[in-house]
């Protein structure tokens, strides 16, 4: 019974031995790990608010406010204003940075390799994300000024039309960040391509199979809106009357205490001031 205590003593004193040995030979590198990380986050903070006073120093929230980049980042869910934003991906980039010596202080060389390997990707996610912001932002700008150029020929869809251009341009915007990402995204440009030539066939068939009418009542309104202002007296084939509305295609005409419409071509071609 002796003896076998005395083993088991021998071996758990000698286990803990190891143990403690290992401890003290980690000891150091943990140390190590801790200072390494201490310093980059307190680097990483110093110079992420500095970035943030440089940012707004160079008014980019006004600038991007009025780009509509701040909007377009509140959709994406972003809450903090775009110098901030720029502030905290610094300071992460620089934390990322010293993480890497972090782990090889601990020895932990795999875990070191796997953040490596991020940081050289990174470029491209801030390539992408880049592309995907200015982007969405540029759509924005450009379906509002053919929805405001529709709106302005009298288009009454011009809304929908707005609407349809920005989705277009936006998924231009995803093909060309999911390619800086390295997506692959052939499917997604084969499936852009089918649908431009659609739209076109499509429309050279409309204009093709009786659509003209349609398209020169819309020319002639755009004429009309610059020459027959709202309650001008006119007179349209023997019927005498007061312009109304000039809308896309037709015009409303108040005569005799009623409204009736006739096309914007037969405005232009018959009207008697």
């Amino acid at each position: 019974m002796q003896g076998i205590y005395e083993t088991v003593t021998n071996a758990l004193q000698k286990a803990l031995g190891e143990n403690v040995q290992k401890v003290v030979e980690f000891l150091p590198n943990l140390i190590s790990a801790i200072l390494i990380l201490l310093i980059g986050w307190l680097i990483a903070k110093i110079i992420g608010r500095l970035a943030v006073k440089i940012f707004q120093t160079m008014n980019v929230d006004t600038i991007a406010e009025n780009r509509g980049i701040t909007e377009i980042l509140r959709d994406m869910g972003f809450v903090r204003a775009p110098a901030a934003i720029l502030g905290r991906t610094i300071y992460l980039i620089l934390l990322f940075l010293f993480l890497i010596p972090t782990f090889e202080a601990l020895k932990l060389n795999y875990i070191s390799q796997l953040f490596g390997q991020f940081l050289t990707y990174l470029p491209n996610l801030v390539a992408a994300g880049l592309i995907f912001i200015i982007g969405l932002a540029i759509a924005k700008i450009i379906a509002g000024s053919v929805a405001a150029s529709a709106k302005g020929a009298g288009l009454e869809y011009a809304g929908a039309i707005g609407l349809f251009m920005r989705y277009f341009l936006n998924l231009v915007v995803l093909i060309l960040g999911l390619s800086q990402l390295g997506v692959q995204t052939n499917i997604l440009t084969i499936i852009f391509t089918v649908l431009i030539v659609s739209l076109g066939l499509a429309l050279a068939l409309a204009l093709g199979l009786g659509s003209k009418s349609v398209v020169s009542n819309i020319l002639a309104g755009a004429f009309a809106r610059e020459h027959f202002p709202a309650g001008k007296e006119v007179e349209i084939q023997g019927v005498k009357g007061k312009i109304g509305t000039v809308g896309a295609v037709t015009t409303s005409l108040e005569t005799d205490g009623r409204e009736i419409t006739v096309p914007n071509t037969l405005l232009i071609e018959n009207v008697i001031e």
